[in-house]
């Protein structure tokens, strides 16, 4: 029976290929030259994150230049009613404007605010009026920085 089946022998196999499986392998793979394989039971950019119609809060100082890491922070904190891991909060405040932007190297594109929208809007929590960046469209589309599949 077992001469049925094709091996393979990978030094990393990751399972699933949304928001943190495909960055994950695409950094590895820069890093180290690993033998990676990504599990997913859809296509690769026709199913999992890309295509939820969630978001993603980072601030980019595009609607407010006041709105830095230190805002998002104290924002974070403040809707949890203080309750959030503070640790973690602290960490994703400062590293998603630079996820948002790597993501978009990659060929993710976000709605964004500017300064002369209207879209911008003040939550009741919030230091200041407050946007975050939204996917809404596959950032696996046409891009050709984006990591392909293959079948093996």
């Amino acid at each position: 029976m077992a001469e049925d089946f094709k091996k393979y022998e990978y030094d990393v196999i990751v399972i699933g290929a949304g928001g943190a499986g495909a960055p994950c392998c695409n950094r590895r793979q820069r890093e180290v030259a690993l033998k990676l394989a990504i599990i997913t039971k859809s296509l690769l950019g026709k199913a999992h994150t890309v295509m939820a119609e969630g978001g993603c809060a980072a601030a980019l100082q595009n609607a407010d230049p006041r709105d830095g890491w230190k805002v998002h922070f104290h924002d974070t904190m403040k809707g949890s009613k203080w309750l959030a891991n503070w640790q973690m909060a602290e960490y994703h405040a400062k590293e998603a404007p630079d996820r948002v932007r790597e993501l978009e190297q990659w060929g993710a594109v976000f709605d964004r605010t500017n300064k002369e929208s209207d879209q911008s809007k003040k939550l009741r929590w919030t230091y200041i009026p407050t946007t975050s960046p939204r996917w809404r469209c596959n950032w696996f589309g046409d891009n050709s920085h984006a990591p392909r599949a293959r079948n093996s």
